[in-house]
């Protein structure tokens, strides 16, 4: 009976040890998926290029741009990369995130532009012409974006008083006002660093 027990004991250590080693394992091959991820090496960028090249959601023309490189970046800690792109000659930047076959534009910068990360969302400001400034943020949820604001402003830099002539707010594609855009920000929270990125070059075949 003493050796039926003894028997039964070591089958039952054999089997946690087994399991954990196989524990262990898992968690090692999805790590080594996310080193992938986070490299962009089974990530096949040609797929959207085109779309995110010729993407009717910029609001401003920056003049003729090519995306060079590319990289993988969690935006909103989801687990889930979103795609950063750039034309290095153009000084243009773009955040989208991928869902199937498409692609959704979060976030796009030029020379005039400055991005701020929040936790779980991104926000711009820019100067696009004396007397002349854009602000905005998106916030994104399941890598998915849920809500937006955004604001122009126009003012006369002649005047002593820098009077403004024109403004517009806007939150969730409806009017808003400054204030309701003030609240917007500040359930941001506070800003966090701007995520580490592996570039890649856009190459094609």
């Amino acid at each position: 009976m003493k050796n039926l027990i003894n028997s039964n004991i070591i089958i039952v250590l054999a089997m946690a040890f087994m399991a954990t080693s196989c524990g262990q394992k898992k968690e090692q091959s999805t790590n080594q998926v996310d080193s992938l991820m986070s490299a962009g090496e089974d990530f096949d960028i040609g797929k959207y290029v085109e779309q995110m090249e010729d993407n009717p959601e910029l609001r401003y023309g920056i003049g003729e741009y090519q995306l060079k490189e590319y990289a993988l970046a969690d935006i909103d800690g989801d687990n889930k990369n979103e795609v950063w792109v750039r034309d290095t000659t153009m000084n243009y930047e773009a955040i989208y995130a991928v869902e199937g076959d498409s692609v959704q534009l979060i976030a796009y910068a030029d020379g005039a532009t400055e991005l701020t990360f929040y936790k779980n969302a991104v926000a711009y400001n820019a100067y696009y012409s004396p007397g002349r400034s854009c602000q905005g943020a998106q916030m994104l949820k399941d890598s998915k974006l849920t809500e937006y604001y955004f604001s122009e402003v126009h003012w006369n830099i002649f005047s002593e008083e820098q009077e403004v002539t024109d403004e517009m707010y806007d939150i969730n594609g409806k009017s808003a006002t400054s204030e309701e855009c003030e609240k917007f920000v500040e359930k941001l929270g506070e800003p966090v660093e701007e995520p580490e990125l592996k570039w890649q070059p856009i190459t094609f075949g």
